[in-house]
């Protein structure tokens, strides 16, 4: 009887490192799948603030071109 009680200990003990080893695996996995996702955010948000950028150049271009138009047809 005293066997079987260590026993069950034993195998207590065990599960419970095997199963805490399975849940930091699983944890682990999913923070390299979460850490990727952000990483392609991060870089669609930087092509996205670059994009806005550009565009923000082109209006400006076209508006110096347009002042510059009307200044001439006025004269």
């Amino acid at each position: 009887m005293h066997h079987s009680i260590l026993y069950f200990i034993s195998y207590f003990v065990l599960g419970l490192i095997m199963g805490g080893f399975i849940v930091y695996t699983m944890m682990n996995r999913k923070q390299k799948a979460l850490k990727k996702q952000y990483e392609k955010t991060s870089i669609g948000a930087d092509d996205s603030e670059l994009r806005v950028k550009t565009l923000e150049n082109k209006v400006k271009t076209l508006e110096a071109a347009l002042e510059k138009s009307l200044k001439n047809n006025l004269k």
